[in-house]
């Protein structure tokens, strides 16, 4: 089986990342029916890690066998490398969620990379800084023929119709840089961590189904991790 390993990341907290990395596993798992593995690697927090005890905690043994719910381990600078390869190749994805700044964890899990996708919003301060973290893992991962790394994708993150036209206008001048920019987009709603942050069940089927919706971002990411 061809293992795909691939990360939502920023090189600062409050972006998102976690969130939709532990969504895109759920829906990745339960609603398209793909063997999945999701590493956290924010050490010490491990959030995802203890949601997901949290949420087995509610449940009987019979209950859990049922939802088959996917693998969610710990990792740390150490064991990063033989938890990966305990895996690969026998599983779709490993998705690692790593922390939020640019530090030795994040820089160790970068390694293993393959596809990172990583989000921002039209403020300008994030803007400089995502353009900065973008061509730090180009120079550093991406033209690096010792280095796995296969994409870097930018996408609109909090995004807001009413600001649509400056979101446009953002997305000419990143193309203008040659930074790629994904065309899906994640809007800002409160529901994506109140009702679908979890990893037990996936959206709902009738839900997020429309063109700029949440699963049209995750079918981005599906389309180009296979790339």
């Amino acid at each position: 089986m061809e293992t795909k390993i691939i990360s939502i990341v920023g090189e600062k907290g409050g972006i998102g990342k976690t969130t939709l990395n532990l969504i895109l596993a759920s829906n990745l798992h339960y609603a398209k029916g793909k063997k999945v593995v999701l590493l956290d690697g924010d050490n010490p927090q491990y959030s995802i890690y203890k949601k997901r005890q949290r949420e087995l905690s509610f449940l009987d043994a019979s209950e859990i066998e049922e939802l088959e719910p996917y693998t969610i381990e710990r990792v740390t600078v150490g064991s990063i490398q033989d938890t990966i390869m305990k895996y690969y190749g026998l599983i779709d994805y490993i998705i690692l969620d790593l922390p939020g700044s640019l530090n030795v964890e994040m820089v160790k899990g970068l390694l293993y990379v393959e596809h990172i996708f990583i989000p921002f919003s039209h403020d300008e301060l994030e803007i400089d800084s995502t353009s900065n973290f973008y061509f730090t893992l180009k120079n550093n991962f991406l033209d690096n023929n010792e280095r796995v790394l296969k994409s870097v994708n930018l996408f609109f993150n909090k995004f807001k119709l009413v600001r649509k036209n400056k979101f446009s206008l953002l997305r000419q001048q990143f193309e203008k840089a040659g930074i790629p920019i994904m065309q899906s987009v994640v809007k800002d709603r409160t529901i994506y961590k109140e009702q679908y942050r979890n990893t037990l069940y996936p959206i709902p089927e009738n839900k997020e189904e429309g063109d700029m919706d949440i699963k049209k971002f995750f079918e981005e990411v599906e389309q180009l991790s296979n790339i």
